[in-house]
């Protein structure tokens, strides 16, 4: 083993890499939700809902994410006085108990920064998924209206599971951007992986060394994901396809 890769340096790194692929996780469920809720409010819902869809998407995919987690962590906080900040968001008994659990201090700025990048991504997945819907032929769609279907059966099982599967490459790439944008929450002090990257140059001075180790990992972990997404991908098609 190397020796700037001590124990404790490994350890460190471990414990990122977990809460980098909690947060990656939490952050492509929630992105899917949202997105697949604001794309189809943007093609099925009254005028008021389509506006509303609309506004979402246009605000938290064209701004960047990075801003967003900014905002979440460091804004919002800010907006309220002092005493009311720290008991709102810092010292109460829920963050408090959240930081027991988890084991991190200050735990909002971790649901801040994982809130940002579930806006940013669920803005293009849900554009993603009105393209896939809209690259699907709207014929069969009215044939099922015709022969009596409501629009919720129709969206939930024509709309729903054919868009995905024509959208899914263009949403896998973005989820794998979204896995590789966790390391922005070490700019809101969040001890993902990257953070104990930092961390670790900072008190090693070995910024050559760890940084070409993270590089290998993400590369790694990001392979991974990828293939987990097409694994996925693949049997949602086959069961569509024999359903």
């Amino acid at each position: 083993m190397a020796s700037w890769l001590t124990p404790d340096m490994i350890t460190l790194l471990t414990r990122g890499i977990v809460l980098t692929l909690i947060v990656s996780g939490v952050t492509t469920v929630g992105a899917l939700v949202l997105g697949i809720t604001a794309g189809a409010g943007r093609m099925l819902g009254n005028p008021l809902i389509q506006r509303l869809s609309t506004l979402y998407i246009e605000i938290h995919r064209n701004i960047p994410a990075l801003v967003l987690v900014i905002f979440w962590a460091f804004a919002v906080p800010n907006i309220f006085p002092q005493h009311l900040r720290q008991a709102i968001f810092f010292n109460n008994a829920f963050w408090d108990g959240v930081s027991n659990v988890i084991g991190i201090p200050l735990p909002y700025y971790l649901f801040a920064g994982t809130l940002g990048l579930t806006l940013n991504t669920s803005g293009y997945l849900a554009e993603q998924f009105r393209a896939g819907v809209s690259a699907i032929q709207t014929e069969q769609f009215e044939s099922a209206r015709t022969l009596g279907a409501t629009r919720r059966i129709v969206f939930w099982q024509m709309m729903l599971p054919e868009g995905l599967i024509v959208a899914f490459p263009a949403i896998a790439t973005r989820l794998i951007h979204n896995f590789k944008n966790t390391a922005l929450l070490s700019l809101v002090a969040v001890p993902i992986f990257f953070h104990g990257i930092q961390t670790a140059i900072s008190k090693t001075f070995r910024a050559t060394e760890f940084l070409l180790l993270a590089a290998v990992v993400y590369l790694v972990l990001t392979a991974v994901f990828a293939q987990v997404l097409r694994i996925l991908e693949g049997r949602f098609a086959f069961r569509q396809a024999h359903g």
